[in-house]
C-alpha cells in the first residue's frame, strides 16, 4: 500500500509539472524595431507588458535597426528562418520589408502612419498613427471653439479621399473646409495667401509635398503673421510654433498591439482582426503662440498637456 501511495504521489508531481510547464510554455515573439528613440522603446515596452499581465510567457528575439535601411533584409531573412510564432515590427522602416517579405508568419505593426498598406497582406494587422478625422475635430472646437472654417493645404495624389472624407465629417459637425491644391512645394505660398482671406484655422495633415522640413517654415511664418493658428503634426511642430497638436500614448498603443498579439496567439487569423487607430488622444500646447495670438485656453485643458511650450 505504501509503495501504491508513493506512486501515485509520483504521478500527480509527474503531472503537475507536466501541466504547469505547458502554462508557461513561452510563445517566440521577433521584433523589428526601425529605431531606438524613445516612443519606439516605449510602444515595445506597453506591449510587453500586456502580454505578460495577460499571462502570456514569451522570448523575444529584438531586431534594432536604427533606421539603418541595410539592416533590415538581413534582420527579416535571420527571422523567416527564426521558427517564431509572431512578428512585431515597429516604424515603417520595419513594417515595409517585413510584409512585402515575409507571408506566412503572423505580423502585427505599429508607429506606421496609416494601417491601409495592412490591409493587402493576409498575415498582418496593427495600429496606425493617425487619429480618426472626428476625434482630430472634436478636439479641434474644444480648443479654438470659435473657429468656423478649416483652411487646409494639400496634393490630391496623396490625400484627395481624406480631404473629401474630411469636408464631409466638418460638414456635419457645423463646420467648413476650405481646401486648397497644390502639385508642389512652389505652390504653397499662393495656397497661403489663399487661404488668408476665409480661414479660422490651418489643419496640417501628412502630406509629402506640404508638409516637409523646407515648407515648415513658410507655414509657421503665415501662421503667425496672419494670427492663424496652426494645428501641427506633432510636439516638434508645436515646439516650433504651431499652437496645438494631438499626440500619443506610446505605451497604450504597445497594449493595443498586444491585444491584437493575444488574440493572434489564441488562433484567430490576421485578417480576422480589423487595423485599428489610436484609443487613446494626448496633445501638446504652445502656450506663447496663444499669448500672441490673442486665443483663450480653457484652464481645464492646460494641466492635460503632455507638452507645453
Amino acid at each position: 500500500m505504501t509503495h501504491k501511495i508513493f506512486a501515485a504521489a509520483v504521478l500527480l508531481a509527474t503531472l503537475f509539472i507536466f501541466t504547469n510547464s505547458v502554462v508557461e510554455a513561452e510563445e517566440r515573439i521577433a521584433v523589428l524595431i526601425s529605431s531606438q528613440e524613445a516612443p519606439f522603446e516605449e510602444t515595445l515596452t506597453g506591449f510587453k507588458g500586456y502580454l505578460r499581465k495577460h499571462g502570456i510567457q514569451a522570448d523575444y528575439e529584438v531586431y534594432r535597426l536604427e533606421g539603418d535601411a541595410s539592416k533590415t533584409g538581413q534582420a527579416v531573412q535571420k527571422v523567416k528562418k527564426s521558427g517564431v510564432t509572431l512578428i512585431f515590427t515597429l516604424g515603417s522602416l520595419a513594417t515595409d520589408t517585413t510584409i512585402r517579405e515575409i507571408a506566412d508568419i503572423p505580423i502585427v505593426a505599429c508607429l506606421i502612419l496609416r494601417p491601409d498598406n495592412l490591409k493587402r497582406a493576409s498575415n498582418a494587422t496593427g495600429v496606425g498613427l493617425e487619429f480618426p478625422l472626428e476625434i482630430q475635430f472634436k478636439w479641434l472646437h474644444r480648443f479654438l471653439p470659435q473657429a468656423r472654417t478649416i483652411g487646409v493645404i494639400y496634393n490630391p495624389k496623396e490625400n484627395q479621399k481624406r480631404i473629401e472624407a474630411a469636408a464631409n465629417i466638418a460638414k456635419n459637425m457645423g463646420l467648413r473646409l476650405e481646401a486648397q491644391e497644390v502639385s508642389a512645394p512652389q505652390d504653397v505660398p499662393a495656397a497661403l495667401d489663399n487661404l488668408s482671406k476665409s480661414a479660422d484655422v490651418l489643419w496640417g495633415v501628412t502630406d509629402n509635398i506640404v508638409m516637409t522640413p523646407q515648407i515648415a517654415k513658410h507655414i509657421l511664418l503665415f501662421s503667425f503673421r496672419n494670427s492663424i493658428p496652426f494645428i501641427g503634426l506633432s510636439s516638434m511642430w508645436v515646439k516650433a510654433g504651431a499652437f496645438y497638436s494631438l499626440d500619443w500614448d506610446y505605451a497604450d498603443l504597445g497594449s493595443q498591439c498586444g491585444e491584437m498579439a493575444q488574440k493572434i496567439l489564441e488562433g484567430v487569423p490576421p485578417s480576422a482582426i480589423p487595423s485599428a487607430l489610436p484609443r487613446k488622444v494626448m496633445y501638446s500646447l504652445n502656450l506663447n503662440t496663444a499669448r500672441q495670438m490673442k486665443i483663450t485656453i480653457s484652464e481645464e485643458l492646460i494641466p492635460g498637456a503632455r507638452h507645453t511650450f
